[in-house]
């Protein structure tokens, strides 16, 4: 009896558990459901074709450049008399000031030359000294009458042209000297040295340049359309993705000089950008999607007319950020169609289409 009682109570809680199963199946099946109906019916099924009227936008036309970065002023250094480079004060590419030395010249022949020269003084000095004695004595035999006015005007020459010599060979030397010491001529870099310590130079030999760093201009090469005058004109200078600096065609060579230019860039630098040639407000401009081609690449539009869809051959111009100029076979208040082109382009729709309510 026990164990009879034992299996009706085993009976009954599995008949319960699959109750309970049952009930909780059939309603989670049932909010399933009922989600995914509530889904379908939110989803908006996106229309085939789109349509807008064209836009009124500004197109640039630019022309690339490359070039270099010179400097507008640049002097070059010569020797001014023959000698050898003993010393070399200025460093490459170091900035100068004026007047500052750049290299010292020594060696037998500047020796030599200062050798002579200050012997020559040293004579012209005994000489001169001799001369003034004579005109002394001259001037007291005068008042004796022992010396003649001739003979005192004739040693009052010779002291005059003794000192005239001793004042030019001592301004030779003077000359010597300062030439010996190259110096910069104005503010700028040494650069483009093209001799070492140690090396013999000849009078009026470059030996290297001063430029101005301060005046800068781009040396640039550049091929724009015809008919197109450049000066005056800005020009873009691509530093970097973010940096761009602005110049101004002052020639057109073409050199393109500006601010920005004399502190940014240093000479002998590559850079490169574009020029703005010419700038178009408010023209008739659709999207790159709008415009489709035939085998022949010739453009088209489709445009809403009477309820249904209309091919429009076009003539294009600029394309600049998704957008393309349209020069001409379009109307500013015409819709165009912006997405689906190529379906109508390629199938009937006047007959499968209509434009939407």
């Amino acid at each position: 009896m026990k164990s009879k009682h034992y299996i009706a109570k085993i009976l009954t809680v599995s008949l319960i558990g699959m109750a309970v199963f049952t009930y909780w199946y059939d309603k989670s099946r049932g909010s399933a459901t009922g989600n995914f109906a509530s889904s379908n019916s939110s989803t908006i099924a996106r229309p085939l074709i789109t349509t807008s009227h064209p836009a009124l936008r500004t197109f640039t036309l630019h022309t690339p450049w490359i070039g270099t970065v010179e400097a507008q002023a640049s002097v070059e250094l010569t020797a001014p008399v023959a000698g050898r480079v003993q010393v070399i004060n200025a460093e490459d590419q170091r900035q100068l000031e004026k007047g500052q030395g750049v290299m010292r010249l020594g060696g037998p022949q500047i020796e030599e030359a200062r050798a002579k020269l200050t012997a020559m003084i040293e004579s012209l000095g005994s000489q001169l000294d001799l001369a003034r004695q004579t005109v002394e004595r001259l001037v007291e035999s005068l008042k004796t009458r022992l010396a003649t006015k001739d003979q005192m005007a004739t040693a009052q020459d010779a002291k005059v042209r003794l000192e005239t010599q001793l004042r030019e060979t001592r301004l030779s030397l003077k000359t010597l000297e300062n030439q010996i010491n190259i110096s910069a001529p104005m503010d700028g870099i040494f650069t483009n040295r093209r001799v070492s310590v140690g090396q013999d130079v000849n009078a009026g030999q470059v030996v290297g340049d001063i430029i101005d760093t301060g005046r800068l201009r781009i040396a640039a090469s550049l091929f724009p359309p015809r008919g197109i005058e450049l000066q005056g004109k800005e020009a873009a200078i691509r530093m970097s993705e973010n940096q761009t600096l602005i110049g101004i065609v002052q020639r057109v060579t073409v050199w393109i000089e500006g601010p920005q230019i004399d502190t940014q860039l240093r000479p002998g630098q590559m850079v490169g950008g574009d020029i703005v040639i010419k700038v178009k407000s408010d023209t008739l401009a659709v999207p790159e999607s709008a415009i489709v081609y035939d085998s022949q690449e010739n453009p088209y539009l489709f445009v809403s007319k009477d309820s249904a869809y209309e091919s429009l051959s076009i003539q294009v111009g600029q394309e600049q950020d998704g957008w393309v100029e349209v020069l001409s076979g379009l109307k500013q208040d015409q819709l165009v169609v912006t997405q689906g082109a190529y379906e109508l382009f390629y199938r009937k729709f006047n007959e499968q289409f209509k434009v939407q309510d």
